[in-house]
């Protein structure tokens, strides 16, 4: 029991713990077991609900309700932006592949790498017009007040990236430079694509847990500063944006993996890569959609006030 209490946010914690002590304590020694598989039991809902009221959380606290909800988006936007950048890396720039899918299934293909270019590009600039000002506002006041532990956090978005990719460059060295030409021919599976193509697998994970530090970064730097005011609510309401374009984006991108899959050349007609890709993506928006949704309610309610 105590180790399920540790899933659980502070609160709940010692609420969940210390209601339970009270009841075994004062009931029968024959029923203290039936009593602890029951709160066992009940554990898994318990932790959901209360990670759900922990997020969603501050009723009478807008700006808290917000700034929860931009940690939410800012960590499910970054896994988001990741699926297309592998996405955009697998399809788009293989040279040789749009030869190879002549006629009315390149349109249908191509037409989705359209809107998927659309749609990603005003992603990321709904991103940074609504979280720069905030961004700025915050690494501006840290530096003013000497708390250099949230400057860190807020200098993790510029930092991450650019050590990832002096490592990643360092990793596939000459091999990303060249552009293949377009008649180099097409790997046999899709893992054959990724090793001779793209680079080891593992850079890609490394790539996501890059990302995901990044992202945590400005979220803790909103936990512990707490900012208020038009830029919290500016940056709700650009979160709210990002999610869409780059739930659009997701869509074409899905559109253009199934036309892959079925019209495509090897080794595009694997199913497992579009199968995980495609729940991961779900998993991912349902996050961020919610999580956006939730810090849009608060900025309206916020202007009504």
């Amino acid at each position: 029991m105590r180790l399920a209490a540790r899933l659980m946010p502070g609160p709940a914690r010692r609420e969940w713990l210390g209601e339970a002590s009270s009841i075994l304590y004062d009931a029968p020694v024959g029923a203290r077991r039936a009593i602890a598989r029951s709160y066992l039991a009940a554990a898994p809902l318990v932790i959901a609900a209360a990670w759900a009221g922990a997020l969603a959380g501050h009723r009478y606290d807008l700006p808290g309700r917000m700034r929860a909800s931009l940690a939410a988006v800012l960590a499910a936007w970054t896994v988001l932006a990741g699926l297309t950048a592998v996405f955009a890396s697998f399809t788009q720039t293989q040279p040789w592949l749009l030869r190879d899918l002549p006629g009315p299934r390149h349109l249908v293909i191509q037409w989705s790498y359209w809107v998927f270019d659309a749609a990603a590009g005003a992603s990321l600039l709904a991103v940074a017009a609504g979280g720069l000002p905030l961004w700025l506002v915050m690494l501006r006041q840290a530096c003013r007040e000497r708390c250099w532990r949230e400057t860190a956090w807020l200098l993790a978005p510029a930092v991450v990236p650019v050590v990832y990719l002096g490592v990643a460059s360092a990793v596939l060295g000459p091999r990303a430079a060249p552009i293949q030409p377009p008649f180099a021919p097409a790997p046999s599976s899709f893992t054959g694509l990724a090793n001779h193509y793209i680079g080891p697998w593992w850079l890609m994970v490394l790539g996501f847990a890059a990302g995901l530090m990044a992202a945590a970064g400005p979220g803790l730097a909103l936990h512990s500063m707490r900012p208020r005011g038009p830029g919290v609510t500016l940056a709700a309401r650009a979160a709210g944006l990002a999610v869409a374009a780059m739930g659009l984006a997701g869509a074409a991108s899905i559109v253009a993996a199934a036309g892959l899959h079925a019209w495509g050349v090897a080794p595009y007609r694997q199913g497992w890569p579009f199968a995980v890709y495609l729940l991961l993506f779900l998993a991912a928006i349902g996050v961020a959609g919610a999580s956006a949704a939730r810090g849009i309610r608060a900025a309206r309610a916020s202007a009504a006030a």
